[in-house]
């Protein structure tokens, strides 16, 4: 759950509705707590945010609360995360989040509780805790569990690795040589002309699996966009279902060029709503598309007012997409955008994307929307948005593993050089490179960073906001768990700003962060500001402009603990790289050549390993 607009003055909205918060409340504050576990990270366990981007809302009257989120729902209220956050809820739901916040004693800011000292309130009055901070004595929000989530990851990964080793042979173009006939006749009606289909005079087939391997091959991009628009131009009649189509293996045997279709119609889609978040995955691609490499050319896609837009609108859970390369890529949408996949749900494996990509929410180089795996991509060009944008993937609670992107990222809130938002998302040995520029919660790598793990991974672009939470890795570190990784970029912000995290309420560990600061508020070397947060072992160097900053060239591996001389005896995942992402550190991965920190020479900083092979062929 995002931010809420509380623009009202609470009297004004208690008299409007005429009635008592005891008459008219409908909630379950015990039920809310366990609901509003998504809203922890932005808005606190407690309703006291732990960034002034987002307002406080513990102590709110309950009805307010009930109808600003009621109002998000109906688009009444345009915020496109929170509209997200709370599209699929019911009322009564609702009522529970508004009655659990409401419950809640609310907080006041460090100057607040200053002021009401200097005006000589009693101490009961002056806040009654330690400001910016839950009660004394409460325990620490809870975490996401994320054991489950990573092992599912890990299985999808070698699930994708293991299907690949099983294509022995590569299908050349001479499987295409069997479709012939003229562009400008579509025999069986079926609304594909028969110059690209492979059977011209069946309306119930436009492929064939010449070889007999399981996977249909494409020959043309009017064939492979027929995946998805079989039979559904205007007056053309197919008798394939679609959910036959969506559901086979696929084979692109040549490179395909798409400059003649002047809007492809993307595979997959979000629905008649034409939103995923309603519809999940259940209009997507269940099959694996096997690009073997070659190249998709000028592909342009241009849907403003949708959701799930990309090559592959939405890719189901069962759906697999490998070994594509796209070039010279253009696409537009509302939300769910990306240049190979829209809204990603299965696996992306081993994919490139260079283009140009565009929206309003979840705006990824990549991925647009991922609750999957995307393993071993690479994305590079421009990407634009208002909210969760990032250079491989827009808006993230799945896992980016061994990826990297070099792109231009522009957006307001919630932008990063990989992933714009990270919510419960994990992020293993990656990198971003580029330029990234916005307002409020922008990094290097990861815009915000919600009760998400970042392990092993850099970020070298610059990174300039104009409002608050800036980082060279995170702009927001919110409940976040962020180890052996480091950011040299210059970092330029207007508030809260750190050449690693601008806003850290998470942990930082292992880390360091090499790259100028420039703050016209609060700033650090490391964290620009620590908000129920924490640092171990982590470094800045002198270029960073701060007081008892490091020479980095001077570390050492045993020095700082990163890479001892003596091998490690427990922990071995915070020390080697897991090549093969299984979760574990196997014995053949427990050499000093393979741990995470390569120390290098006298005259270098520190560098991860693990991260040398993002984007491509596992090692």
């Amino acid at each position: 759950m995002r931010s809420l607009n509380m623009s009202f003055v609470l009297v004004v909205v208690i008299f409007a509705f005429g009635m008592s918060q005891n008459a008219i409340a409908k909630g379950d504050a015990d039920a809310g707590k366990r609901l509003a576990r998504d809203c922890f990270a932005c808005h606190g366990p407690d309703g006291y945010s732990p960034s002034p981007v987002n307002p406080k809302i513990g102590g709110q009257h309950e009805r307010y609360i009930f109808m600003a989120l009621q109002q998000y729902k109906d688009g009444s209220r345009t915020h496109s995360l929170m509209r997200g956050s709370v599209l699929g809820r019911t009322d009564q739901e609702l009522e529970d989040i508004a009655a659990y916040y409401a419950d809640q004693p609310g907080y006041l800011t460090r100057r607040e509780i200053r002021q009401r000292k200097r005006d000589g309130l009693p101490a009961e009055e002056q806040g009654g805790q330690q400001a910016g901070g839950p009660p004394q004595g409460a325990g620490a929000p809870p975490k996401f569990d994320h054991s489950d989530q990573i092992a599912k990851y890990n299985s999808m990964l070698a699930q994708a690795v293991y299907d690949a080793s099983q294509i022995t042979a590569e299908v050349d173009v001479s499987a295409c040589a069997a479709i012939m006939g003229d562009a400008t006749t579509d025999s069986d009606n079926d609304g594909l002309a028969d110059a690209f289909d492979a059977a011209p005079k069946d309306a119930g087939e436009f492929v064939t699996d010449a070889s007999g391997d399981g996977f249909f091959e494409i020959c043309s991009i009017q064939q492979f966009e027929a995946i998805g628009s079989f039979g559904a131009k205007e007056g053309a009649s197919a008798t394939l279902d679609r959910a036959v189509r969506m559901s086979r293996n696929y084979q692109i045997v040549r490179d395909l060029d798409a400059s003649s279709i002047e809007a492809f119609e993307p595979i997959g889609d979000c629905g008649v709503e034409g939103n995923c978040m309603v519809s999940f995955d259940r209009f997507g691609f269940q099959g694996i598309v096997d690009g073997q490499g070659h190249v998709i050319r000028n592909v342009n896609i241009s849907k403003p007012g949708g959701g799930g837009v990309g090559l592959f609108g939405v890719l189901g859970q069962q759906g697999t997409v490998r070994n594509i390369v796209m070039e010279d890529a253009v696409v537009f949408g509302r939300g769910g955008v990306g240049m190979l996949v829209g809204s990603n749900f299965g696996i992306v494996f081993k994919n490139s994307a260079h283009g140009e990509v565009a929206g309003v929410t979840a705006i990824g180089g990549l991925v647009g929307g991922n609750g999957g795996l995307v393993a071993y991509g690479e994305s590079s060009g421009m990407a634009s948005g208002d909210q969760a944008t990032g250079g491989l993937i827009g808006d993230m609670r799945g896992a980016a593993y061994f990826s990297k992107a070099n792109m231009q990222v522009a957006a307001s809130r919630g932008m990063g050089g990989l992933v714009g938002l990270n919510t419960f998302g994990f992020i293993l040995s990656s990198y971003a490179e580029g330029s990234i520029i916005g307002s409020n919660d922008v990094g290097g790598l990861v815009g915000m960073n919600t009760d998400g793990k970042i392990r092993n991974s850099y970020a070298t672009n610059t990174v300039e906001g104009d409002g608050n939470n800036v980082g060279g890795l995170v702009g927001f570190n919110s409940l976040s768990d962020v180890r052996n990784s480091y950011a040299t970029g210059s970092v330029i912000g207007g508030d809260t700003v750190g050449g690693l995290v601008g806003r850290n309420n998470g942990t930082v560990k292992r880390s360091f962060a090499a790259g100028s600061v420039t703050s016209g508020g609060t700033s650090g070397g490391i964290s620009g500001i620590i908000v129920e947060g924490e640092e171990v072992k982590s470094y800045w160097s002198a270029a960073a402009q701060t007081k008892d900053a490091a020479d980095l060239t001077k570390l050492s591996g045993n020095q700082t603990g990163w890479s001892p001389d003596q091998s490690p005896v427990g922990d071995l995942i915070d020390y080697y790289c897991d090549n093969n992402a299984n979760g574990f550190i196997d014995p053949e991965e427990r050499s000093p050549d393979n741990y995470i920190w390569d120390f290098g020479s006298s005259s270098e900083s520190p560098s991860i390993r693990c991260a040398e092979q993002a984007g491509g062929q596992q090692g």
